[in-house]
């Protein structure tokens, strides 16, 4: 299902390449739709780099992702409440989330967006059965979403240059595409481990519950 959903995504940012601004709104709509479902939306982000280019894509990637994020809490926290609390009974990594979430919810929030190890949908669902504040969780989402949003479209933009390009540029600038790759994979990792490391020193019960039983 996953290789049929990011072929159609591929050809669907074909598609809103040649459309302007009403491609503007499908992608958003898209995302949003990756997102309700639980489907990674990763090939959406590198998809709009490639499009639209480095800042474009970026605030692009970063208004879906809180579109989405939106739709998640909203559907949670008033239409399918009872459905997702009976949805995630037995889930030790929802439960904890959502046991944290009042805490300190700004910062939960952002780190829980930085740190790719908990999966945003069920993030958004967590904090939609919580008390948060409906602003404080789109500016929150919205700040933790940057970094990585940045990073996805800036790999994008890379790929979209050298495919724009074609074969035929010199040894130099393929090199200096390889380093430019390198370089988003690098400041994505650390980015994600940062995020991980202070996630875990203010809610380290969150990581516990991914560790399997010994």
């Amino acid at each position: 299902m996953l290789e049929h959903w990011s072929a159609w995504m591929r050809e669907s940012m074909d598609w809103i390449a040649q459309t302007g601004p009403l491609g503007w709104i499908w992608f958003i709509t898209l995302y949003a739709l990756s997102c309700v479902l639980f489907l990674p939306g990763s090939v959406l982000s590198f998809g709009a780099g490639a499009v639209y280019g480095f800042w474009g894509g970026t605030a692009l990637v970063s208004l879906a992702s809180v579109a989405g994020a939106l739709a998640n809490f909203l559907t949670t926290r008033y239409l399918l409440r009872s459905w997702m609390e009976r949805r995630f009974a037995t889930s030790k990594k929802f439960h904890a989330l959502n046991h944290v979430a009042t805490k300190d919810a700004w910062r939960m929030i952002i780190l829980t967006r930085i740190s790719p190890i908990l999966p945003h949908s069920l993030v958004s669902c967590a904090f939609g059965l919580s008390r948060v504040r409906f602003w404080r969780f789109i500016m929150a989402s919205w700040v933790g979403f940057l970094p990585i949003s940045a990073a996805y479209t800036y790999g994008g933009s890379v790929i979209g240059k050298a495919a724009k390009g074609g074969l035929d540029q010199g040894l130099s600038t393929w090199v200096l595409y390889a380093i430019e790759i390198a370089v988003t994979i690098v400041a994505t990792v650390w980015i994600t481990r940062a995020g991980q490391r202070a996630l875990r020193s203010v809610a380290p019960e969150v990581l516990e519950s991914q560790s399997p039983k010994k």
